[in-house]
Parts: structure tokens; sequence; C-alpha cells
């Protein structure tokens, strides 16, 4: 203490800006451990008593990536129960026959196919000095739209798959995003019909709509995954807590894992 004691006025200020300093930096480094996502493997989880056929178990496929975040089997149409299902549900407003058929039929009939496809031709044909007529014309005053035409003008999207080597090339996400369309409408249908909102036979109905959207538009695995994470990022790119790292992370292992369904069911 007589070390403190002997020091001049301007010793103690400098002692007291160097501790706020370390303090600070002390809590930002805290917080971001804090805040890091939990990066963690693919499982590929079975029911080894599932009796789906192959044609099914490649339609559940189509939500592969989602799968693994829920940790939920790749092989059964009952998907996971519980608060967080229920809060998810709640989100989307799915969580009544009203809601869930209302956005279940805007995927059919448009999804976010809708948005990128009008985008992406007009960013592609038409001079940008007649874009934003055209945006207002189609869309008026739509928050989604101008963040789908934003991400893609400035080339943040495809930024961002390139860094992840997802793509290579710009031209790569002429692919569109049908496979995110494809892969929400299985997604949705799983949870509604495991919290009893629609009935089995409903629940293959729109996962098989799903299926001839995928089939319709792409080839293989590999077109449909790079459509799936071009929908994904431009669809949830605003998320600032983890979610977006993690799916990246299982996406990956989706893509490239020996035992994933991308890589064991035929396209």
């Amino acid at each position: 203490m007589q070390m403190f004691e002997n020091l001049p006025w301007y010793g103690y200020l400098i002692f007291i800006i160097g501790a706020v300093s370390y303090a600070v930096r002390y809590f930002k480094i805290g917080k971001d451990e804090f805040d890091a996502p939990d990066l963690e493997n693919a499982k590929f989880k079975k029911d080894e008593s599932s009796t789906l056929s192959p044609q099914q178990l490649f339609s559940l496929s189509l939500d592969a990536v989602t799968n693994e975040w829920w940790k939920v089997n790749t092989n059964t149409l009952f998907f996971k129960k519980g608060i967080h299902a229920n809060n998810y549900l709640e989100g989307w407003g799915i969580n009544t026959p009203d809601g869930y058929w209302g956005l279940t039929n805007y995927f059919m009939k448009d999804g976010r196919r809708w948005y990128f496809d009008f985008i992406y031709h007009m960013m592609n044909n038409v001079p940008e000095e007649k874009w934003d007529d055209l945006m207002n014309e189609k869309y008026g005053d739509n928050e989604r739209a101008q963040r789908y035409l934003n991400l893609l003008k400035t080339g943040k999207a495809q930024g961002v798959l390139k860094s992840k080597g997802f793509i290579t090339f710009d031209t790569e996400i002429e692919v569109g995003v049908a496979g995110y369309d494809a892969s929400v409408l299985v997604g949705h249908a799983r949870r509604a019909f495991t919290a009893g909102i629609i009935s089995e036979e409903d629940a293959w109905k729109v996962i098989n709509f799903a299926t001839q959207l995928a089939r319709a538009h792409f080839s293989s695995w590999e077109d449909f995954a790079k459509s799936y994470i071009l929908g994904f990022t431009l669809d949830i790119r605003d998320r600032k807590d983890g979610f977006l790292e993690e799916m990246y992370h299982l996406y990956k292992q989706v893509l490239e894992k020996q035992e994933s369904p991308w890589n064991t069911i035929n396209w």
C-alpha cells in the first residue's frame, strides 16, 4: 500500500485507466467466448425400427441440415416435441391448422423463389437505374425483398458462401433457392405432424410436393445443397446469436461426411 501512497496524482489516474482498460478487455474476451457458437458434430441419428421407404427417406433428407441442428432422427416422420419445438411453431405462425396451411400454401406457390428469381433476373437483365421502380412495383415496402437485393447487389451473400468454401464462383448462385423452399416445406410438415396440427397423410402430401419441387429444379445433391445454403443465407442472414455459424458447420458435415444422407442416398 505504501507504493500507492507515494504515487503522484497523475500516477493514480494512469493506474485507474489501466485497470479499466484491463477490465473492459477481460469482459470482452469473456463475452466473445460465451457468445461463441457451440459447434457440434453431425450424428445422423436413426431409429432402427423405421419402416420408411427409400423414396420417403430421400424426401426427409431434403431437410438434413436442420435435422442435425435439432438432433432428430433422419428416418422418421416424427420430429421432436417440447418447448423449443412449440416456440418454433409459434415463431413461424404455424401452431394452428390455419396458420400452417397458410404458410405452406405460400411456400408451395411462391416461397422465397418469389424474391430471388425476380431480383436475380432483374440484376442481370435490367439497367440499375430502373431497379428501384421495378422493386417498388413488385414488392412495395417489403423489408425482405430489400434485404435480398442488398445482399445480392453488394455481393455479401456470395462473399459469405465463397469464404466458407460452399461456392467458388458468383455464377453458382444461378441454382436459385428452390432447394431452401423444399427443405422448409419438409421440416414444417414434420413439425406440424408431430404437434398434431396436421395428419400423417397430409404431412406426406406436402413432403411429396417438396420432393417434386426439388427434383424439378436439380439433378444432384450438389446443386440442391448450393440452393439450400444460398436460400438459408439470404433468409437468415440477420441473426447474431451464433445460429448461422452452427448451421454452416452442420451444413459442411452433411455435405462432406460419408455417412450423411446426401452421400448415402442417391439423387
